[in-house]
């Protein structure tokens, strides 16, 4: 047994002083690795175009060493062979990726961007490199390792050209034929609606429910845009307004879905009542996408009367019913004096008041002093974010009111 061992081991010595490796040999290993040949086949094709007599085992060993590890039983090695078994990859909320392993760099050879990607297993058509830091791992004779982490983010990023096209892309004057009306006054109040987080076909439900109501007929129709509209206030990054990081949303879905949605809502209500106002505000999410997207609304619909506004706040009249619009996160507990002070004119030619506001997904109710304020609450459905904090205990509903000439006369719960 003990002969037998030493054999091995003086043929594997012999084998090594018969070939002196360098870097044109690493360079062949690699090419029959990448064309998914097993160590068994490559080492008969190395071995014929070499003239050597190196085995199939001195062979992995070697490629192994170069960071160019063979498959087993011959199946096609992964898109990159200088990657090694140490790789680890994390990803954050808004989809980047980092990733860290050992790449192997052969002398005098230069590692572009797209090298670094292949090296970590990410295919240059589909991500980009955001970042990377290399340091010294280990030397060879014929090449350096070094250890590498490189961040990187999918190339989901729209030209200002396809950002506008998003927008614009078949806004062609709609007209829509009235086939009834009512007596009363109707609002649809739309806070936090969270496209990205939320989709069309999530909505479906109960914009039909929407529609069955509008479709009683009204003399007026008010739609509230009262912010949130997006779960994101860019295209190509999922942030608020002030830049706070999100769970990763496909905004491009998202405006497609909005337009999808209020497509639906617009000529449903100008089929069902001669006056249709929409009042919009922004919110923390969406401020600088809803007033872009109100504004297409705008050109879209021209039978409708939309009031679009860089302000926080904005208010309106049903006959005698004064109301106040505002998101919910500036100066929230203020909103009744300030619909005094702001709006005097609406304010006193009303004898009913209200304040709507959203913001905290939940819905609560107060008269304060004869200014009835309700806190709107959202349908949108718990995001990973609410989750994480406990914030899952809302109804997750829409409430629709009806008004009369001076005076609440129904509330609809969808």
């Amino acid at each position: 047994m003990l002969m037998v061992l030493f054999y091995i081991k003086l043929k594997v010595v012999i084998q090594t002083i018969k070939i002196k490796w360098n870097d044109e040999h690493i360079q062949y290993i690699k090419e029959l690795q990448d064309k998914g040949l097993s160590s068994e086949k490559a080492i008969k094709v190395f071995n014929k175009h070499f003239g050597s007599d190196t085995s199939a085992r001195y062979l992995r060993k070697k490629a192994y060493e170069n960071g160019i590890p063979f498959e087993n039983h011959g199946r096609k090695p992964k898109s990159v062979s200088s990657r090694t078994k140490k790789q680890t990859q994390s990803w954050n909320a808004d989809g980047v990726q980092t990733s860290e392993t050992i790449i192997k760099v052969i002398k005098g050879q230069k590692m572009s961007d797209e090298d670094l990607l292949k090296a970590h297993g990410y295919d240059p058509e589909k991500f980009i490199l955001a970042n990377a830091i290399s340091n010294f791992w280990k030397s060879t004779p014929e090449a350096t390792l070094f250890q590498t982490k490189i961040s990187i983010k999918p190339k989901n990023e729209v030209s200002a050209n396809e950002y506008v096209d998003i927008f614009n892309s078949k806004i062609e004057p709609l007209q829509v034929n009235l086939m009834r009306e009512g007596r009363h006054s109707l609002v649809v109040p739309l806070f936090d609606l969270h496209f990205g987080i939320m989709t069309f076909e999530l909505y479906r439900e109960k914009l039909a429910e929407i529609e069955e109501i509008m479709s009683r007929g009204f003399k007026h129709i008010v739609i509230e845009q009262g912010g949130d509209i997006f779960h994101s206030d860019f295209i190509n990054k999922t942030q608020t307004v002030k830049g706070t990081q999100l769970d990763h949303v496909n905004m491009v879905k998202a405006v497609k879905d909005a337009k999808h949605f209020y497509d639906e809502i617009m000529q449903c209500a100008l089929a069902n009542a001669p006056k249709v106002d929409v009042y919009s505000v922004g919110g923390n999410h969406d401020f600088d996408m809803a007033y872009m997207f109100t504004d297409a609304l705008a050109d879209r619909y021209p039978q409708a009367d939309v009031h679009n506004t860089t302000e926080y706040r904005d208010a309106y009249s049903l006959d005698k019913v004064g109301i106040l619009l505002g998101h919910g996160d500036k100066a929230q507990k203020k909103l009744p004096m300030l619909f005094a002070t702001e709006y005097p004119l609406i304010w006193s030619q009303s004898v009913y008041r209200e304040v709507h506001y959203g913001h905290f997904h939940r819905e609560v109710t107060n008269d304060d002093y004869g200014v009835v304020t309700r806190q709107i609450g959202t349908p949108k459905l718990t995001d990973p974010y609410e989750k994480a904090n406990g914030y899952t205990m809302a109804t997750h509903k829409l409430q629709l009111f009806e008004y009369g000439i001076d005076r609440l006369k129904a509330t609809y719960e969808i």
